[in-house]
């Protein structure tokens, strides 16, 4: 990589690194306060209520995966409802479908969010 390029993927890594810590800041305590008890229960159920619907039988896990996704569709709702409109779509929608994602790859990781049942 020559030093130009360089320079410019340590920019974009910092600004990451940046944006991050901005979202560890904003999701920590809103988790704990939220799913404090060790889990999400609004996000088991929209997605216990989704399995019904689809006709699936889900786990804990998969419930909590599904929940997470049906917050994602109304964000991207929202974001496409923006461009209909002609404008920009806030930052904090933005914001939002980033923290989601986020959570979708800790539930994986340790089978809910924000605590697996090993964590509670």
């Amino acid at each position: 990589m020559d030093v130009n390029k360089s320079a410019l993927a340590g920019e974009l890594e910092q600004w990451w690194y940046q944006q991050a810590q901005t979202e560890v800041e904003a999701v920590v305590t809103k988790a704990i306060e939220y799913g404090g008890h060790g889990a999400a229960i609004d996000l088991i159920d929209i997605g216990h209520a989704l399995g019904q619907i689809a006709g699936r039988e889900l786990t804990e896990e998969e419930c909590t995966e599904w929940g997470i996704f049906f917050y994602i569709e109304g964000k991207l709702a929202r974001w496409k409802a923006a461009m209909i409109e002609g404008r920009r779509v806030s930052d904090d929608t933005l914001h939002d479908v980033s923290v989601y994602c986020r959570m979708a790859q800790r539930n994986r990781a340790v089978g809910g969010w924000p605590f697996g049942k090993d964590e509670e």
